[in-house]
């Protein structure tokens, strides 16, 4: 069986292009040939700045022979009466290509029909192979297209050469202008020629001899060992050796070398993030720290980097380490300038600079933002009842946190937005937990990062992205499927992250403190003709619960909860009002449904929810009963879930899993009377006095059920 080789060769790719070509290439690739009936054994990917390619392994010589049944017209309008075809017939025959005499006759639902039976030769893989690679190469490219040329075909980048090998022989085609071949190119300094590649076994060899690296997954394990060795070398450890930095020097070389560079000590006066931000951020360098303690465990920076160049010759290092060491010093510079010269101005003195930078069109500046939500942050601490360090804290941290962003450390390196207003607090004087949170609040700023540590940090960052989220969302903008430009997926996902993982034993209403929010906006929005009906905003903040939701879904699932569960749990009430409570109700129904009285409670709620609907009433008149079932089930639920659960409000939010658990013993206790009923009486009696009276009894008992789940929304897995 042959195996098959396509590279697509192109000008330079942006780092983040290249692993999401290599996986649509797999994806469009396989399904194409899965669609063409052209089987195959694995399929493998390569990608480099200047290549995307494949190998497809074991792939069928020929397509396989297949037979397809084609109903035409009706057989009573296919001919005349002397049995003459008439042209529906005559056509269908044509597009089918088959001789009117060979077609056939079948009844279907009563009906003659004349029907084609097929026969589909296969055609050889060569044949197949040259008509939908073109196809793959079309769809393969995402955002920010590009067209050159006199060509309307668009691509990442240009589109140079293309290599398409079905073992030793070319398969033609033509994309862009451009004709497929066998030839390809090596390392653009290294080995500039052109390569003829001789054939899929042989691509990845011919490669690494002309200089490149054409496994990303190699070029990532050359990289962690070079980087490691180098920072040995200097009695360190590289940082950042793992994640975003990495991928991305991954696919910015093709064949990585590491070089060690240094830098003055003077600069080690600066806070490490500073150093850290400049070096990767900027300019892709590894930082270099000192091994751990082991009495300390403190791990300082070194006056090292480590960058990975794409050129692994001796004479070229000197000059790589320093144009490295002077590009590094010259920021460095620049930012220990920026670090001293901001001090010279206290925080709180940069609130009228910030009164001047827009938070977003149309709704007013930083300092009303940072205005807003003090006042949401005085309403949140009253509402949690909570200390008063903790709530003066966290409105001391709102007040701040913002400032820096006029600060020219921040507009030289926004990425240090929060640790620069952090450094800044600490140096005036500001209490530690302050401090921290204007650092913490902004996390998670990637999907690298973790949520803040501090519960200050945490019910700062729970305003602050809330705060954004019903910002953009009342103005009727929120995240398309291709586009995101005020990363409000990302905020969404860190504030139910938050609320659930780092706050549980916190009661934050997200309900409230969006219309708290909501309502501090309206001056702004009521300003502006096309938000001034209220209706809209009302809208947006609904669309906002929707996109909340769904990350809770979602995160609730990857935690391992059922999908029938959460749909239970979510749907009972509010999940927003307490995500803490959500998942302590979660963990109560999934014990539920481990024990064999679980499943019995379940399914008697199950019953009770079913047999209810919108229109049953909820009061119940003990006089009109008539069968002892319902007595006893009505005394049962007053002497005992009443009498013992105390529920004021249509649910109680029980305080902890204890609780619930008091509550399903209460409910395992009434179950067998609820049996009972539905055996003795019917419940849905002709009579409608008689109706409605037994079905305010279960209404009422539902809205104890329904304090746990909704429990009809179990009933797929009872089965």
């Amino acid at each position: 069986m042959p195996n098959y080789l396509l590279e697509i060769g192109t000008e330079e790719l942006p780092a983040d292009q290249v692993p999401e070509a290599q996986s649509r290439l797999k994806l469009l690739i396989s399904e194409a040939l899965e669609q063409a009936q052209l089987s195959f054994d694995n399929l493998t990917t390569y990608g480099t700045p200047r290549r995307i390619a494949c190998i497809v392994n074991g792939l069928d010589a020929v397509q396989a022979t297949t037979t397809k049944k084609v109903k035409g017209p009706p057989v009573k309008s296919s001919f005349d009466p002397q049995g003459k075809p008439l042209p529906p017939a005559l056509g269908f025959a044509q597009k089918q290509g088959i001789e009117i005499g060979k077609l056939d006759q079948e009844e279907i639902a009563g009906v003659g029909y004349l029907v084609a039976n097929l026969t589909i030769e296969g055609r050889p893989a060569k044949t197949v192979l040259a008509e939908l690679v073109p196809k793959v190469i079309e769809q393969i490219s995402g955002e920010r297209l590009m067209r050159w040329g006199d060509s309307d075909f668009k691509f990442s980048r240009p589109i140079r050469w293309l290599v398409s090998l079905l073992d030793k022989e070319e398969v033609k085609f033509s994309v862009g202008g451009i004709p497929s071949g066998q030839t390809t190119f090596g390392h653009r300094i290294l080995a500039p020629g052109a390569v003829t590649v001789q054939g899929p076994e042989t691509y990845v060899e011919e490669l690494r001899k002309a200089f490149v690296l054409a496994d990303p997954n190699e070029r990532k394990q050359v990289i962690e060992r070079s980087v490691q060795t180098e920072a040995a070398s200097v009695s360190g450890s590289p940082r950042q050796l793992s994640g975003s930095l990495l991928e991305e020097v991954v696919n910015i070389t093709e064949w990585p070398c590491a070089v060690l560079g240094q830098f003055a000590d003077e600069y080690l006066d600066l806070p490490d993030t500073l150093i850290e931000t400049v070096m990767v951020h900027h300019q892709r360098y590894f930082p270099v720290e000192s091994k751990a303690d082991q009495q300390n465990l403190s791990n300082k920076l070194l006056p090292y980097f480590i960058s990975v160049a794409n050129n692994d010759r001796d004479n070229a290092k000197p000059q790589i380490k320093l144009g490295n060491e002077r590009v590094l010093r010259a920021r460095l510079a620049d930012g220990r300038f920026f670090y001293f010269d901001d001090q010279k101005t206290k925080l709180v003195q940069r609130k009228e600079a910030l009164s001047q930078l827009t938070f977003h069109e149309g709704l007013g500046s930083y300092v009303e933002k940072q205005e807003r939500m003090t006042q949401a942050a005085r309403k949140l601490a009253d509402e949690l009842k909570l200390e008063a360090k903790l709530a003066i804290c966290l409105e001391r941290t709102l007040e701040l946190c913002k400032l820096d962003l006029v600060s020219n450390l921040v507009r030289e390196l926004p990425e240090l937005q929060g640790h620069v207003g952090s450094w800044y607090a600490r140096l005036e004087g500001e209490p530690p937990e302050v401090v921290a949170a204007i650092a913490s609040h902004y996390s998670p700023r990637s999907t690298e990062d973790d949520i803040p540590s501090d519960a200050i940090g945490k019910m700062a960052a729970i305003v602050d992205k809330l705060d954004n989220l019903v910002a953009i969302f009342a103005t009727g903008k929120r995240p398309s499927g291709s586009s995101d430009p005020y990363i409000l997926r990302r905020q969404a996902q860190g504030l139910v992250d938050i609320l659930i993982d780092g706050l549980p034993n916190f009661r934050i209403s997200i309900t409230n403190l969006s219309q708290t929010l909501l309502g501090l906006l309206t001056a702004k929005l009521n300003a502006n003709k096309r938000w001034s009906d209220g209706q809209s905003a009302q809208k947006g903040i609904a669309d906002l619960r929707d996109f909340l939701l769904q990350r809770v879904k979602l995160k609730l699932l990857d935690r391992g909860f059922k999908r029938e569960v959460v749909d239970a749990a979510l749907l009972s009430r509010d999940a927003l009002n307490d995500l803490p409570d959500l998942v302590t109700r979660l963990e109560c129904l999934e014990k539920l449904l481990a024990a064999d009285s679980g499943l019995d409670l379940i399914r008697v709620g199950v019953r009770v929810g079913n047999i209810l609907t919108a229109e049953s009433p909820s009061t119940v008149r003990a006089e009109l009963f008539e069968d002892e079932a319902e007595t006893e089930l009505w005394d049962a639920f007053n002497g005992c879930l009443v009498k013992n659960w105390q529920q004021t409000d249509e649910f109680r939010i029980a305080k902890s899993a204890e609780e619930y658990a008091q509550l399903v013993v209460l409910l395992q206790k009434v179950s067998p009377l609820v049996d009972n009923l539905f055996d003795k009486v019917m419940v849905n009696d002709p009579n409608q006095s008689k109706r409605d009276n037994r079905h305010a009894l279960l209404k009422n008992l539902d809205r104890y059920y329904r304090s746990i789940a909704d429990f009809p929304k179990l009933q797929p897995l009872l089965t």
